[in-house]
Formats: C-alpha cells, sequence, structure tokens
C-alpha cells in the first residue's frame, strides 16, 4: 500500500523518527508539490520565529528533508483537478491546501497520511487515512 503524507505527517516524521527510521518509512511513498514549502516553512518557523530550534539543528533537519524529498514521489496538482479540490473544499469546510490532499490520493489510490484531524475527518469520506504513528508501527 503506497502513502501520500501531508505536511504535518512529514514533518511529524522528520522531527521525532531517527533518521535512518524517516528514510525507510517515507522511502517510494509520495508527497504533493506543495508539502515541500509546507515543511520548509514550518522547520524556519521553528527556527527563525520560535526558536525552538537553533541553527545546526536546522541545517540538519533540512538535510535530512532533502534526502526525504529524493526518496519520495512528488506529486502535483494538475489544472485538471482544481475543480474537484474547490469543490472537496467548499463541501468539506477544509483549505484548498488540504482538499488537494485528498484529491490526488484518491486519483492515485493512496492513504492519507495527516495529523490534522479536521483534514483526517473531511477525507474520511473519500479515501483511507491514517497517522504517521500508525504507519510507523
Amino acid at each position: 500500500m503506497k502513502f501520500l503524507f501531508d505536511a504535518s505527517s512529514l514533518f511529524q516524521v522528520i522531527k521525532s523518527v531517527s533518521e535512518d527510521g524517516a528514510l525507510r518509512a517515507l522511502d517510494e511513498n509520495c508527497i504533493l508539490e506543495l508539502t515541500k514549502y509546507e515543511v520548509g516553512n514550518a522547520l524556519w518557523k521553528e527556527y527563525v520565529l520560535h526558536h525552538t530550534i537553533g541553527e545546526d539543528e536546522f541545517k540538519e533537519f533540512l538535510d535530512l528533508f532533502q534526502r526525504v524529498v529524493l526518496r519520495t514521489k512528488v506529486l502535483v496538482v494538475g489544472a485538471e483537478d482544481l475543480s474537484d479540490v474547490a469543490e472537496v473544499a467548499a463541501k468539506e469546510k477544509i483549505t484548498f491546501y488540504d482538499a488537494s490532499y485528498i484529491r490526488i490520493a484518491r486519483t492515485g489510490n493512496l492513504t492519507l497520511v495527516t495529523e490534522d484531524e479536521q483534514l483526517m475527518k473531511g477525507a474520511s469520506g473519500y479515501v483511507r487515512t491514517a497517522t504517521s504513528k500508525k504507519v510507523l508501527a
């Protein structure tokens, strides 16, 4: 079974699992193009705004993140997907970003991995869902 990791789950795996564990868990699974920016921004916030990680830790996480991206399949939301994304976003009252994950998981027959309870609730009527903890178990 293939998984589509959203930003919340990818960030969780990078921050909480050993380097080898993260690479194994994410190897040959999928992320969206936008996930790179969301996770990069989350790391930047922890370093620059919240000061919860130092420069060395930031660089280590960024290095691991780069290696993870190289080992995952990066999927793109195409122009043909936009109407369906918008429809799901409006119906489920979730962001367009989150609805993008649902659309791509559905069309790719992927299990959506997320830590976001609202996204999980909205996605449950469309695709299989799981948390990173369940996937890693």
